[in-house]
């Protein structure tokens, strides 16, 4: 799995040197969260997160980049570091698409949780339809996966936003036991102030609470982020 995510980097930028795309630009981004929220989940048992990353955008529309936070998951990880690489560009009158590749990695947990994602999706106007899919969902030997999902934007000034997301995780036991589908949702206000963003979230999914109890129910975030 190692050898792919390489060889896949390896070929994007390749591909993008060879095509002239040498002119880009550096952009950064750091977060503290009460809690780290992936699909619903918290994947810190509702304790805080630091995270962050940085990303390469070629003119041409194609970027690379990689993302951190720390975490509790599985038996010792305590880190989750990925890496991307991807393209992204305008159709029609406005609307956007963007497609990618994203590699999962959890280095104290060696090899066995790391895995890959394409993921592909399309903006009409402040509507986004997307869909993520895994061949080994959550390490080698996991099920296949699907992560539809569609999002809304409203932003009625400057001075605040609001982000909709509803998304369904797709896979064998992906809620637990017998539970080979489940939904998650938020709605997120973000307010800019002095070149910082304020994040206040509603987070949650239709799973029961016995499945995995207070991870995954309804719940408040706040987060404050820097873009560079």
């Amino acid at each position: 799995m190692k050898k792919t995510a390489i060889a896949i980097a390896a070929a994007f930028v390749s591909i993008w040197m060879g095509a002239g795309a040498a002119a880009g630009e550096v952009s950064g981004n750091v977060t503290l969260a009460t809690d780290y929220s992936f699909r619903g989940w918290s994947q810190t048992t509702r304790d805080p997160a630091i995270q962050g990353g940085f990303d390469y955008g070629f003119e041409s529309g194609l970027y690379v980049g990689t993302w951190a936070s720390n975490l509790k998951y599985g038996d010792d990880a305590s880190t989750e570091i990925d890496l991307y690489a991807g393209y992204g560009g305008e159709f029609g009158d406005g609307n956007t698409f963007d497609i990618s590749v994203i590699r999962f990695e959890y280095p104290s947990e060696g090899s066995s949780l790391d895995y890959m994602e394409v993921a592909g999706s399309i903006g009409i106007g402040a509507l986004t339809l997307g869909v993520n899919y895994s061949p080994a969902y959550l390490g080698e030997g996991g099920p296949s996966f699907f992560y539809p999902y569609v999002g809304y934007s409203w932003a009625p000034s400057d001075a605040a936003s609001l982000d909709f997301q509803v998304g369904m995780s797709m896979a064998e036991e992906v809620g637990g036991p017998d539970e080979d589908s489940y939904m998650d949702y938020s709605v997120t206000l973000t307010v800019p102030t002095g070149g910082v963003d304020f994040g206040l979230a509603v987070v949650g999914t239709n799973l029961d609470e016995e499945v995995c109890g207070a991870d995954c129910e309804l719940r408040l975030i706040f987060s404050i982020s820097k873009s560079m």
